[in-house]
């Protein structure tokens, strides 16, 4: 397989942000009176976007027609200005994959729904500077995974001329079906935040247990 560029996603994928994401929702539940949220509950409302996030943890927690999703939402981005980097490291494995990758010249970005200004935050919180071509989390004039927009603007910007040497990583439906949307390899991150069964039926065609696994498809 010849490989020329890839595309992460963030949480789940190169980075465990899991614990800075539920100690924003509760704090955020907590200030509205509501029970905390559990691990396994927050593995499947993440993934779409902060505000889609908060949306759901107000659906779980019965206002059903997420009435309140305004006033949670700007109480949530306050506290995730505070609690972004609370916790994160990246994934066994991760840093050693992305040094592969620039031994091989393997071009790298991220595309994530976490919002921009928190994005590169984190990021800075494990990685040097200079190891992702680009970087692209939630922005306004971008709709988010899975529409494929925002990976085509990436593709654009990393100098991609055949979408079938992109790698697409990360550990979703969303971005399983993002990859398939742009033409790029769905790579799936089995040691993420969803299960194997999702990522194959969202057209995962690499599913790896560890990220060094996926040397074995590049050699």
């Amino acid at each position: 397989m010849i490989i020329k560029q890839a595309i992460f996603d963030l949480d789940g994928t190169i980075l465990q942000t899991m614990d800075s994401l539920i100690k924003t929702g509760n704090s955020m539940l907590e200030q509205f009176g509501y029970q905390k949220r559990t691990l396994e509950e927050y593995r499947f409302v993440v993934g779409y976007g902060a505000k889609e996030l908060v949306r759901r943890l107000l659906v779980l927690s019965g206002d059903q027609q997420a009435e309140r999703l305004e006033e949670a939402y700007e109480i949530y981005m306050k506290l995730f200005d505070e609690y972004c980097t609370y916790q994160v490291r990246p994934y066994p494995g991760i840093p050693e994959l992305i040094s592969e990758f620039q031994k091989r010249d393997i071009v790298m970005a991220v595309l994530t729904n976490k919002p921009h200004k928190m994005t590169q935050r984190v990021l800075d919180t494990s990685f040097a500077a200079d190891t992702f071509a680009f970087v692209q989390g939630q922005a306004a004039n971008l709709p988010r995974k899975p529409d494929p927009a925002a990976a085509l603007y990436i593709a654009e910007k990393i100098g991609v001329t055949d979408y079938r040497q992109v790698l697409f990583i990360g550990d979703s439906d969303a971005d399983m079906q993002t990859a398939v949307n742009a033409g790029m390899v769905p790579v799936g991150a089995g040691w993420g935040f969803r299960t194997p069964e999702e990522l194959m039926a969202n057209g995962c065609e690499i599913l790896l247990d560890h990220p060094l696994d996926l040397l074995d498809y590049l050699d």
